[in-house]
């Protein structure tokens, strides 16, 4: 069931790529290869793990989601408690 909810993730518009993550960086789904998976999931939770730290720091709340944007993709992060949902998708060109 888990791995259907991914699947079915993956098939929305321009999204590349799904990995769910234990907090530590390890991952435990994904839709990716699995040495992408690897490297991302570690590189993630590394920098999920500092946005916590400035986010506390600034003291308006916990981290809910976190948006790396990049040229033409993006990477959607939504930690949670266990686990962190990890999505790489296209970025939508203007009309």
């Amino acid at each position: 069931m888990f791995q259907r909810t991914l699947e079915s993730l993956g098939k929305h518009e321009g999204v590349k790529g799904v990995i769910v993550t234990s907090k530590e960086g390890l991952a435990i789904s994904s839709t990716m290869d699995s040495d992408k998976t690897e490297k991302i999931a570690a590189l993630i939770t590394s920098l999920v793990g500092k946005a916590k730290s400035v986010v506390k720091e600034i003291g308006e709340g916990p981290l809910r989601f976190l948006t790396i944007d990049i040229e033409n993709k993006e990477v959607l992060v939504a930690p949670e408690d266990e686990a962190v949902l990890i999505v790489l998708r296209e970025k939508k060109k203007p009309d």
